[in-house]
């Protein structure tokens, strides 16, 4: 009592060894006591997890830490280990059961240090377990498990690497005795165990027993006559047995085993139910011609297997051996057989159970009830392959894609079983993903047409309380096909199903409903295929999706919404799993409202309100959903056009205060077209973004200086104006024709020169329309611009107002390339000209009544101020 008192909290490190010594008096038997099993199974696992959730055997070594707390831990785990070698070495299978059980643990928490200098003593002791003359089939399996564990472990460092592989090396010969000769399943699963850590960790010490591994396993699996998992984990063991050889022969060798036995099964199993041309099909893409058929799988020959039962169990086994190697990663690149594989797959989903005309005689009703009882296997399995070889293949698969979508369409027309159904929305899934919007404009008609069936098949109530009838201008949903599927157990032969009537629109099929799980594969499929496909040719089948999904979402929240502590909504599903679904049509629904689209989302309202409701309404996982859905929503709610460039940062380089009046204008509704002027502008210029915006910034202040001296000489007679505004000097008439002289200065490099002539009578004809203007331009005297160099640039003496601005157009296009800020005109586009010579015109609008007074007018020498008012 007096150590737990100097104890911070259950974190302090102090606590650590004092508890593992607890744990040792508490759970571990003396050597001279007996164990009660009963009583060890029972507290084993909690003994376990203490000592795994305060990683008792960690021993943590530090600078930090208190080297005395140090050696009490090392010393406390040292008396752990001395236990369990204690434990290995009695005489007690349960005593021997426990410290094996403990030792694999402790393989997995203790330390680097404690594990390097110990993992030999480990392997040998536990060795000892799977060797004669150990009988107890408990402690081999433990054995097997802890080595497996151990094994494990020593593949994490690299430093051992040699020795693993020779220590790794006496374990294989112990566990072919062990799947040879011993006769319980439970052994060959912990003898596969190990095998898989070997194979998978240490494969150098496989190869020179690879023909023997190979044969122990498909002597196994061939049988066919144990258990699912068992077989299973054999076969993963036989899938990975060439990283042994690591070359591609060995990886093709295996691959063409394991088809040629499929193969020669599924002729057996398919006798009367399948034509032999089929099957001699299959046979030549599996050896082509010139080539030796190799060795048997296992080297044993094939045998025939009894009437009574099929080989499923085998056949399944090594189809997903197939699946495990096209999807587990291999040292060197090999090459697929995809041809062949392709080809039993449509070979296994074409029969179906009915029998060629030319087979009835020589079938029996119990042979065909055999064959259909196993044939959802199968099929299972047979798509569980073309699952592997898209995740293997990937974009290789695009020259046979069309074969793959024949194939998967047309079963998908046939296939009815919930479970083969979800499988093959997993498949289009992965096909619409793996290979892009190629492949989603050829899969989107069945698409929508399997979905459609399934996410229809609501029961009779859900049909009749949905919106019908109206379109999604009045806030409902259109009313949709309420085609079905059955799903069930039916009689009859072949040919009076297909002649069956089908169902009449608006029937309900209340005692066969599409399970949640089927819907919720449907809802994900179409998810992907808005996601994928959406941009590309939609328009046939887009309004179709939108309406079905937004139906589906009503009916899925109409009854309230899914949560673990919601009353159970329908009588054979569970509240989660409604929630599930929920959230699956809840997020197919937002990818419809967000995929591109050429029109705005015909069903926003409604989608809207729905996530508004679930936001408040549904559980924490729902409503979070619904809460991300109307923030991605917000773009659609609110659009607007953000600007490419930050001028709110150039404008405000200025510490004038006058320098929002330039942000302004740019952001101004109602001058949209000053916008596209600066861009253009901007590209046109030298000196680059800032440069430019502060040059026309400066030039807007100084026309704003004038127009005040215009407004202090406003009721002065025309007579002294005009000795004002004859000055060749003045500083405002030349800032004002460098603006208006961009106009014509473009039009010369896109033009023809009757049109350049046009342009100024039209700038005549807007002079009139102001009297005070057409004074001052009538005794204007020659404007002066400079170039670069600071030169005057000469103009003729006019007679007239329009005679003086044509002679200066004139000699403006001549000297275009060589006026400040139009040197880069001439190679710019007709269209960037033309967005110029509109956003120029625009300018005129800065005078006018409605503009903000904080911009300057443009002065009497603007001859387009009456430009709009045509």
């Amino acid at each position: 009592m007096a150590r737990f008192d100097q104890l911070e909290n259950m974190y302090d490190l102090g606590l650590k060894p004092v508890m593992l010594r607890s744990l040792i008096r508490q759970y571990l038997p003396a050597e001279n006591h007996p164990l009660n099993l009963n009583n060890s199974c029972f507290e084993l696992p909690s003994l376990v997890s203490i000592v795994q959730t305060h990683c008792l055997l960690s021993e943590l070594d530090s600078q930090s830490i208190d080297p005395k707390l140090i050696n009490t831990w090392k010393s406390a785990v040292d008396d752990w280990l001395s236990c369990l070698l204690s434990l290995l070495s009695s005489d007690m299978s349960d005593k021997c059961w426990v410290g094996i059980c403990l030792l694999g643990v402790t393989c997995q928490e203790c330390s680097n240090q404690r594990f390097l200098s110990s993992y030999s003593i480990w392997l040998n002791k536990l060795l000892s377990h799977i060797q004669p003359p150990a009988d107890s089939q408990l402690v081999k399996i433990a054995s097997c498990t802890s080595l497996a564990d151990l094994l494990t472990r020593l593949a994490r460092f690299p430093e051992v690497k040699k020795d693993g592989n020779l220590l790794a090396g006496k374990l294989i010969q112990p566990v072919l005795k062990l799947l040879n000769e011993d006769n319980v399943e439970a052994v060959w699963e912990g003898a596969a165990n190990l095998l898989y850590a070997l194979i998978a960790f240490f494969p150098a010490s496989i190869h020179h027993y690879y023909d023997k591994v190979e044969a122990a396993i498909a002597s196994k699996i061939l049988s066919g006559k144990y258990s699912t998992k068992t077989l299973k984990k054999l076969g993963y063991c036989l899938a990975l047995l060439p990283k042994a050889k690591g070359d591609k022969d060995s990886w093709s060798l295996m691959m063409q085993k394991f088809m040629i036995s499929i193969n020669d099964h599924l002729n057996e199993a398919f006798q009367g139910v399948e034509e032999e041309a089929k099957s001699d099909e299959a046979r030549r893409l599996l050896v082509p011609p010139g080539k030796d058929l190799p060795l048997p799988l296992g080297g044993a020959s094939f045998k025939g297997t009894s009437s009574e039962r099929l080989p499923t169990a085998t056949i399944s086994t090594l189809m997903f051996c197939c699946c495990k190697m096209l999807t587990s990663s291999y040292p060197v690149q090999v090459t697929v057989p995809v041809r062949s594989m392709l080809a039993l797959v449509e070979r296994l989903l074409r029969v179906d159970g009915s029998l060629p005309h030319t087979m009835l005689p020589f079938m029996t009703s119990v042979q065909q009830e055999l064959i259909c009882s196993e044939l959802p296997v199968l099929h299972a399995y047979s798509l569980e392959l073309l699952i592997a070889i898209i995740k293997g293949m990937r974009r290789q698969l695009l020259p046979h894609s069309a074969y793959i979508v024949r194939v998967v369409t047309r079963y998908f027309k046939r296939c009815s079983l919930p479970e083969l159904r979800i499988k093959l929305y997993s498949i289009i899934r992965m096909l619409l993903v793996s290979m892009g919007v190629g492949i989603a404009i050829y899969l989107a008609p069945d698409v929508i047409e399997n979905a459609s069936n399934d996410l229809n098949s609501l029961g009779g109530e859900d049909i009749e309380t949905s919106p019908a009838n109206t379109g999604p201008a009045t806030g409902a949903l259109p009313q949709l096909s309420n085609r079905k599927r059955k799903h069930g157990a039916e009689t009859g032969s072949l040919e009076e199903k297909r002649d069956a009537p089908s169902p009449k629109v608006g029937e309900s099929n209340t005692h066969q409903m599409t399970p949640i799980t089927v819907k919720m594969a449907a809802l994900d499929t179409l998810e992907v295929l808005l996601t994928v496909g959406a941009a590309s040719k939609s328009e046939s089948w887009r309004s179709s999706i939108d309406s079905l999904l937004m139906k589906t979402a009503i009916n899925s929240c109409k009854r309230g919404w899914g949560n673990l502590e919601s009353n159970i909504f329908l009588p054979h599903e569970s509240a989660s799993v409604w929630a599930d679904f929920q959230f699956s049509s809840l997020r197919a629904l937002l990818t419809s409202l967000l995929a591109p689209a050429r029109t705005r989302p015909p069903y926003l309202s409604q989608g809207l309100e729905l996530f508004r409701r679930g936001k408040q309404e549904a559980g924490m996982k729902l409503a979070q959903f619904c809460a991300y859905a109307l923030f991605a929503l917000e773009v659609l709610i609110h659009p607007r056009a953000l600007p490419l460039d930050d001028f709110y940062s150039a404008c405000h380089n200025s510490t004038d205060g006058a320098s929002n009046r330039f942000l302004e204008n740019i952001y101004s509704g109602s001058r949209k077209q000053n916008t596209s002027f600066l861009s253009d502008m901007r590209r046109t210029e030298q000196g680059g973004v800032e440069s430019h915006d502060d040059d026309l910034y400066d030039r807007w202040l100084q026309n704003e200086n004038e127009n005040e001296n215009q407004n202090e000489n406003e009721n002065i007679p025309v007579e002294d104006m005009k000795d004002q505004t004859s000055r060749p000097n003045d500083p405002s008439f030349t800032n004002v024709l460098e603006v208006r002289e961009q106009e014509p200065a473009a039009d010369v490099h896109m033009r023809t020169e009757n049109e350049i002539v046009v342009q100024p009578c039209h700038l005549e004809e807007s002079v009139p329309k102001s009297q005070g203007v057409a004074s001052a331009k009538a005794v204007m005297s020659p404007a002066v611009g400079t170039n670069p160099e600071g030169s005057e640039i000469e103009s003729k003496t006019p007679l007239s107002a329009s005679d003086r601005l044509n002679d200066t157009n004139h000699d403006m296009f001549s000297c275009v390339d060589k006026v400040d800020g139009f040197d880069h005109v001439a190679g710019k586009t007709s269209s960037t000209l033309r967005n110029a010579e509109k956003g120029s015109s625009s300018m005129v609008h800065l005078d006018s009544d409605s503009s903000m007074d904080s911009f300057p007018g443009i002065v009497d020498a603007d001859p387009d101020t009456d430009a709009d008012s045509d």
